[in-house]
């Protein structure tokens, strides 16, 4: 079971990784002219910055433990990390979406281009 759930947040991790890199590829210019937009990103940075350290902790933890226990002595945590994981996920999309709603905003009315 394990196997199953690290396998579905390894996809969900690759996944969200491509999303933002989609949206800063989209957003790029608003973003680069914008002040409260760059806020925005920098948290969006943030939030995704722990999504894959979440991701990683486990991994790197089993990689490092000497004795490499079975993965099956590991189920009660692995509740407990998806959980996080769910919660850190829900976070980041909150935060895209915000920074999408917010450049898509400032695209339509112009705004920063007439700001020093």
């Amino acid at each position: 079971m394990l196997g199953y759930v690290s396998l579905a947040i390894g996809l969900c991790t690759v996944s969200v990784t491509l999303v933002f890199g989609l949206t800063w590829l989209y957003l790029h210019d608003e973003i680069r002219n914008s002040s409260s937009l760059q806020e925005r990103f920098q948290s969006t940075v943030r939030r995704i910055t722990v999504t894959i350290g979440l991701f990683a902790i486990p991994v790197v933890l089993y990689f490092l433990d000497a004795r490499k226990q079975s993965l099956n002595d590991a189920e009660p945590y692995a509740f407990v990390w998806v959980a996080c994981y769910v919660v850190s996920l829900l976070f980041l999309a909150a935060g895209l979406t915000i920074l999408v709603r917010d450049a898509k905003r400032e695209k339509k009315t112009g705004l920063y281009r007439f700001r020093r």
